[in-house]
C-alpha cells in the first residue's frame, strides 16, 4: 500500500502542454524545477514570461527564434511515430527526471486531450511520481496500487476516473465501492467526497486517476507504508 501526502518537495521537472494556458502564480511555487515546454507551449510561456529551459517537438506551432540567444535548449524531433508529449517525457527519462508535474494536459482539440491521456499511462510506471495539474485548484495522480491518503479536507471532492476500467473497494467516502467496478463508458467515479480526513481504495485490478484539491506549493507524493502500520491504526 502506498500513502499519498502532500509535501513541500519540487517536481525536477514541470512539462508544459499546450492545453490549459499556463499561470504565472503555478510558476512562482517551483522556481528551481526545470521547465520543458512541449512545441507552442513554449510561446505560452513566453507570454506570461517565463522562459523554458528546454523546448521540444517538430517546432511546427514555435518560432525557435524567439529564444534564439541560446538560453533555452531547443530540441526538434520531427518523428510523426509519437506526438509532442511523448517527445518530452523521453527527453525526461534521458535525463533521469523521477519526478514531473504536468500542465496542460487538455490539448485544446478533444482528440489531443484523449490522445495525451493514453501516452500518460503509457509512461506512468517509468516515473517515481507524476501528478497533473490543470489549475490552480485540483490536481491528479495515477494510481495502480493501494493506496490511503490522512491528509483530505472532510468533504473534499474526490474524483476516481478508471483507463479503462478498475475493480476498487473504498473506505471513507460518501459513496463507497465494495469490489465495484468502474468503467469508462459505463460508471465513472467523478465528484465523490470524503467523510473525513482520510480515506483508503483497495485496487483489486485496473488503474485510475485520483483527483483531489491542490495544496500548492505542496506537492502530491506516494509513499509505501506497512500494510499492518495502517491496519493498526
Amino acid at each position: 500500500m502506498k500513502a499519498l501526502t502532500f509535501q513541500h518537495q519540487k517536481p525536477d521537472c514541470i512539462l508544459v502542454l499546450q492545453g490549459n494556458k499556463p499561470c504565472v502564480e503555478f510558476f512562482s511555487f517551483f522556481p528551481d524545477s526545470v521547465v520543458i515546454a512541449a512545441d507552442g507551449a513554449a510561446s505560452d510561456l513566453l507570454e506570461i514570461g517565463i522562459k523554458p529551459n528546454v523546448v521540444i517537438g517538430d517546432m511546427d506551432s514555435f518560432d525557435v527564434s524567439r529564444v534564439k540567444d541560446g538560453s533555452c535548449l531547443v530540441i526538434i524531433d520531427k518523428n510523426q511515430e509519437n506526438n509532442d508529449f511523448e517527445k518530452a517525457l523521453l527527453f525526461c527519462l534521458d535525463k533521469g527526471y523521477s519526478h514531473i508535474m504536468i500542465w496542460g494536459m487538455h490539448g485544446g482539440d478533444f482528440e489531443h486531450t484523449l490522445n495525451n491521456t493514453s501516452v500518460l499511462w503509457k509512461y506512468t510506471g517509468d516515473f517515481n511520481q507524476i501528478s497533473i495539474a490543470d489549475s490552480l485548484d485540483r490536481v491528479a495522480v495515477p494510481v495502480y496500487v493501494d493506496m490511503m491518503c490522512s491528509e483530505l479536507y472532510p468533504e473534499e471532492v474526490v474524483s476516481l476516473i478508471p483507463f479503462p476500467h478498475a475493480r476498487l473497494t473504498t473506505k471513507g467516502f460518501h459513496w463507497e465501492l465494495n469490489n465495484e467496478v468502474l468503467e469508462l463508458s459505463v460508471r465513472e467515479g467523478a465528484r465523490n467526497r470524503s467523510v473525513s480526513s482520510t480515506i483508503s481504495i483497495s485496487v483489486h485490478e485496473g488503474r485510475f486517476l485520483f483527483f483531489c484539491d491542490t495544496r500548492f506549493p505542496k506537492t502530491p507524493i506516494f509513499t509505501n507504508i506497512l500494510s499492518s502500520s495502517y491496519n493498526d491504526e
